[in-house]
């Protein structure tokens, strides 16, 4: 044959193919999501399968048997400092998802290596950073698609959420954001704080439950330099003077705060102080 009428053919065959390539719905489409978690970021990328009719965990996915735990490639999670999850400290990095599902609990396994397209071929425990467990809690409804999801945020953690079938894991993720905050707020109180850095130090510690004589301390150290404090300060600060124990001061706070948040007519805020009263008055 020609080879000019060769070539024509080939090239002609090849436009044809890649003009008429049909995109389709990935059957495990990929999900990316970050989240702040005290202070700092957890980004997880994983693939979504779905059981499509199937018998997930004991048939699709054996009882004892280390999972990828999504699919395609690694389940990946990235945190940007060092944390605790189930109350063992893992090193800030980006870390393999790998879990071995049993009926009762599963074992959630973060490995150093990443870049496995599923399990790896040779499975290396020193590349195990941490490994954890936690039980199994049946869900009474379906989920059709795997999820994994963080979730009940606080100041201090989250927890790491793993859904599929009628099947919930949940493992604990501590920020170690408490030390973090502490450290700053002691840092901060040295070197010439502002009223907001009273404030935020007095909250903190009202939220945490840690020293309310300081908490105490500082929203008073707040009102000496802010001297008329708006209502949403008012608030936290009736809160403080009820947690410490000066009942009576603190329904006449909640009062003033009140008042301020009357004249906003904002919804909300008036509900809050409203609840705030009632709180203190009542406890």
């Amino acid at each position: 044959m020609n080879k000019k009428l060769l070539i024509t053919i080939l090239t002609i065959f090849l436009s044809s193919f890649i003009f008429s390539q049909i995109e389709t719905p990935q059957p495990s489409p990929l999900s990316k999501f970050s989240q702040k978690v005290g202070l700092d970021n957890v980004n997880i990328e994983y693939s979504r399968p779905s059981a499509r009719q199937r018998i997930v965990f004991g048939t699709l996915i054996p009882f004892g048997e280390k999972w990828r735990t999504g699919a395609n490639e690694n389940t990946k999670i990235t945190f940007e400092d060092n944390v605790k999850i189930q109350n063992k400290l893992i090193k800030k990095g980006t870390y393999s998802i790998y879990t071995i599902p049993n009926l009762n609990s599963w074992n959630l396994i973060f490995y150093k290596k990443y870049d496995n397209w599923g399990l790896p071929r040779d499975w290396d425990d020193d590349l195990v950073e941490i490994e954890v467990s936690a039980n199994t809690i049946s869900l009474p409804f379906y989920i059709e698609t795997f999820t994994i999801s963080l979730n009940n945020l606080n100041n201090n953690g989250c927890t790491l959420d793993i859904f599929w079938e009628n099947t919930l894991v949940s493992f604990n993720i501590n920020s170690l954001t408490q030390d973090k905050v502490v450290k700053s707020i002691n840092n901060t109180l040295n070197d010439n704080p502002s009223s907001q850095d009273y404030y935020k130090a007095a909250v903190f510690y009202l939220e945490e439950d840690l020293d309310i004589k300081k908490a105490k301390l500082w929203i008073d150290k707040c009102s000496d330099l802010r001297q008329d404090l708006p209502y949403w300060m008012l608030n936290q600060k009736a809160l403080i003077y009820h947690a410490f124990g000066s009942v009576d001061k603190s329904i006449e706070i909640a009062k003033k705060g009140l008042k301020l948040a009357n004249e906003t007519n904002i919804k909300d805020s008036i509900n809050t102080l409203k609840e705030t009263l009632s709180y203190v008055s009542n406890n």
